[in-house]
């Protein structure tokens, strides 16, 4: 090969490849299961913060392991911090398990209804890599 193209094909090469970037793994979220959130009839003002609450938007979870009547309960937060209930019992080991080995997971509202003085919170949880 010659000089000339030598460097033509160098140039070509670094052309092509230098807005390759290589997937980072688990880039997405992944989806653990959808659930209801246990406890919003024991929420003060649910009524008022009902309104706000939106379809997708995203929820912050929080272990209690401290918590005398569940050692697995999982705290569900509005992103301002405002308590909404908890991951039900039933849905609660494997997710705490998680939590507890350093695993980030959230939830993202699916759906809400008043079922008469109840208000049913549907939510998909989901892991993160963040």
């Amino acid at each position: 090969m010659n000089e000339l193209t030598r460097a033509s094909a160098s140039g070509l090469l670094q052309t092509l490849h230098a807005d390759i970037q290589a997937p980072a793994p688990y880039s997405e979220d992944v989806y653990l299961l959808t659930t209801l959130v246990a406890g919003t009839s024991h929420v003060f003002g649910i009524e008022e913060l009902e309104p706000f609450l939106k379809p997708g938007d995203r929820l912050e979870l929080t272990r209690m392991p401290e918590n005398p009547s569940d050692p697995n309960a999982i705290k569900i937060f509005t992103r301002d911090r405002v308590k909404l209930g908890y991951v039900p019992r039933r849905d609660n080991p494997i997710l705490a398990r998680l939590m507890d080995a350093g695993k980030l997971l959230y939830a993202r509202l699916r759906a809400k209804q008043w079922q008469e003085d109840w208000l049913r919170l549907e939510i998909d949880v989901y892991l993160t890599d963040d």
